[in-house]
């Protein structure tokens, strides 16, 4: 019989407030998100807090949406960053000309 997603939330959100829990699931992050290989150290520690956050909301709340929204935003991210033309597309400042106030739709 396997745990509902609360409770495998619970038993995360236990794991990951050891130090020792932490470095196990810092060691485990790339198998479970191959794509977190993208990420610098410090978005991976951000993506890590993201999803203690939003595990927390799992399982204190029975809300899952925030866990769905942080995986898949990180995972967009780390595909921007895979692709070096788009990451240098998206990176480049925009000029500093200022063309006025957009009109509302």
């Amino acid at each position: 019989m396997s745990a509902d997603p609360v409770e495998r939330a619970r038993l995360f959100a236990a794991l990951i407030s050891s130090d020792e829990g932490a470095r196990a699931i810092l060691l485990a992050l790339p198998e479970v998100f191959p794509w977190t290989r993208h990420l610098s150290t410090e978005e991976v520690r951000e993506f890590v807090v993201d999803l203690v956050n939003a595990t927390h909301d799992v399982a204190d709340l029975d809300v899952h949406t925030n866990l769905h929204r942080v995986i898949v935003e990180w995972r967009a991210t780390a595909r921007i960053l895979a692709d070096p033309d788009l990451t240098a597309q998206l990176t480049t400042p925009l000029p500093d000309e200022d063309h006025g106030e957009v009109p509302a739709p």
